[in-house]
């Protein structure tokens, strides 16, 4: 995985190569990644990444999300959907946000992505779930508001509701209060943003 090949682009989003996710994340090179968020007028939802993951391992996590192939264009993106959920969904099914930058910078790597977002209107069906378990453990909600509130700084903890998942089929309940650290560390109101969007322009009140 950290050997395929992705775009490389500038800081103005113009593409000037290719190298290896390996590379683009220890020298901070511009990639794309494609992000979809499961959300409706009530709730939206977060992956449990595995506790197998090199990075952020058990945090709280954009629904589906993954790194665009130098190969793929921004819709084939569509298919972390199917590899890290288990759900079969099209691509006129999707609604398309827009655009965003994101750099978070560690210990272990630089990670400069311009990010693909898009939001799939999901109706509350638990069973529909097949996890890549390598990859996600689990799949918990957050009701709109409160979670609007949260990520703009308003509250300090956010209740999460859902379950984890487990290769022989069973899965266990997760309710729980979660703080910030339990998040990976997004750009500052991002998710606060995909909120707004789904509130005022897929669900207007």
């Amino acid at each position: 995985m950290e050997q395929e090949i992705v775009k490389v682009f500038n800081e103005q989003h113009e593409q000037i190569g290719t190298a290896t996710r390996a590379e683009v994340h220890e020298k901070g090179l511009w990639h794309e990644t494609f992000h979809c968020w499961l959300v409706n007028e009530n709730y939206i939802y977060f992956q449990i990444r595995s506790a197998q993951k090199k990075d952020y391992p058990g945090l709280l996590d954009i629904t589906a999300a993954g790194h665009l192939l130098a190969i793929e264009t921004v819709e084939a993106g569509i298919r972390e959907v199917r590899e890290e959920l288990g759900l079969t969904i099209d691509i006129d099914e999707i609604v398309k946000m827009g655009m965003t930058s994101c750099s978070i910078v560690s210990e272990k790597m630089i990670d400069n992505e311009f990010c693909h977002v898009y939001l799939y209107p999901f109706e509350d069906n638990w069973d529909s779930f097949k996890l890549q378990y390598e990859e996600v453990s689990g799949v918990v909600r957050a009701k709109l508001d409160e979670a609007e509130d949260f990520f703009l700084g308003k509250t300090v903890t956010l209740n999460i509701e859902g379950y984890e998942y487990f290769p022989d089929g069973q899965r266990a309940r997760v309710v729980r209060p979660v703080s910030t650290a339990q998040f990976v560390p997004y750009r500052e109101l991002y998710v606060a943003d995909v909120i707004d969007f789904v509130k005022n322009s897929m669900y207007s009140r």
